[in-house]
């Protein structure tokens, strides 16, 4: 609740957040964490929850509701390493993508050659990253909805949100994947060829019986390793026991031949009396397997995978793994090979600015900076030097009449 008040105070004010007043903004869990504030029936929430809706717009409120399904954020222990290795495996500075950035973590984490863009679809959520990191870029939109030209980053890195949902994203979408597995192929295709993509993810992007996402991937990239985490490597910071996957993926060059593509496949695995699909890759390298593979049960008695792990080693079977991918990816040539790349005025200004409001039914963002304000339409930035924010339907700014544009 703090960071909340803050983040608005801050946006009101038009002003950086003090050093202070960062460690309240980094307090903030995420809606993942406090589902229950939502849940009317839960009277023991009922003063947060209304102090939260006299803060937020009836608009914020939902989309903060939409994403208690999959707003869990990463250990900085696991950030921190995801990191090591993109810098390890050539990363010395360009663009950087961030789907689903949440309040900032690995923008936080990255290295001061990182030119980091991230995109958050909750405003509140975006707003407290924003204030964490005036010197990223965050857009504050839906990842379905971000318009950039393919190739545009030189890297992308995150912990893509996890749900058996379909957006609506025809360029990037066609297939109508889950959101995971729709992150994992939007992110390889605005990321130049040689770049790198780093991305936690749910277990079942390589293990699903349908292979067709994972074909979708190796079209564009070779996977340079995957590490699958213990069931309570995320339980300190998302209070969840969700299976993950490290993937790391490499945007094929376009003259390269693709690598073998034996983790496209499953093999049916008996565990404690259950049959099970389990990757290729998995079967093939059990090493990066972080613990023992198990079933247990998950919610309404289904069955479900679990990774026990004595997690006191869980950092050293990481530092392990990690190296083992970094060597391996050398050895085959195939490290990053992108050459950084500075922002554009097509994503971002050299001023700060921060996420106020959404527009009125136009699908924009308002944000302002100090001395002007900012009209973004998803595809790109248009500018009106004028301080006031509001926005007629038409299109054009309420102070001087000038009218957004399409990049």
């Amino acid at each position: 609740m703090a960071a909340i008040r803050l983040a608005r105070r801050l946006a009101d004010e038009q002003r950086l957040a003090d050093p202070d007043e960062q460690r309240v903004l980094a307090g903030w869990s995420s809606w993942g964490a406090i589902p229950d504030v939502f849940d009317e029936a839960k009277d023991t929430w009922a003063t947060e929850r209304d102090e939260l809706r006299a803060l937020m717009t009836p608009e914020q409120w939902r989309q903060a509701e939409r994403t208690t399904i999959n707003a869990h954020y990463t250990d900085p222990l696991i950030v921190s390493h995801m990191w090591r290795l993109v810098e390890q495996l050539g990363f010395a500075g360009g663009r950087v993508l961030e789907p689903g950035a949440g309040s900032g973590t690995f923008i936080g984490l990255a290295p001061p050659s990182a030119e980091m863009v991230g995109v958050e679809l909750d405003e509140v959520t975006a707003s407290i990253a924003a204030a964490l990191y005036p010197h990223a870029t965050v857009r504050v939109e839906s990842f379905a909805d971000t318009r950039l030209p393919g190739g545009f980053f030189d890297a992308a890195i995150g912990n893509v949100p996890f749900a058996n949902v379909r957006l609506h994203d025809p360029t990037h979408n066609a297939g109508r994947h889950s959101m995971h597995n729709h992150f994992i192929l939007k992110s390889l295709a605005l990321t130049r060829p040689g770049g790198l993509v780093t991305v936690l993810t749910s277990h079942f992007t390589l293990d699903a019986q349908n292979p067709a996402a994972r074909r979708e991937i190796a079209q564009m990239a070779d996977l340079l390793g995957a590490v699958r985490l213990p069931s309570g490597a995320h339980r300190r910071t998302a209070g969840t026991e969700a299976v993950t996957d490290l993937l790391v993926l490499r945007r094929r060059d376009d003259d390269q031949p693709p690598a073998p593509q034996s983790w496209e496949t499953v093999t049916p695995v008996e565990l404690d009396g259950t049959t099970i699909k389990v990757n290729a890759y998995f079967t093939e390298r059990p090493d990066h397997v972080l613990g023992e593979l198990a079933v247990g049960r998950g919610m309404h008695g289904r069955d479900t995978l679990l990774v026990n792990a004595d997690l006191d080693r869980f950092e050293q079977n990481l530092e392990r793994a990690l190296a083992d991918i970094t060597s391996s990816a050398r050895a085959r040539g195939l490290s990053m090979t992108a050459r950084p790349s500075r922002l554009d005025d097509s994503i971002t200004t050299p001023r700060r600015r921060h996420p106020l409001q959404w527009s009125c039914g136009t699908g924009a963002s308002s944000l302002a900076t100090m001395a002007r304000s900012e009209w973004w339409p998803l595809a790109g930035w248009s500018r009106c030097r004028c301080r006031k924010r509001r926005e007629r339907s038409c299109g054009r700014c309420w102070g001087c009449g000038t009218r957004r544009r399409r990049f």
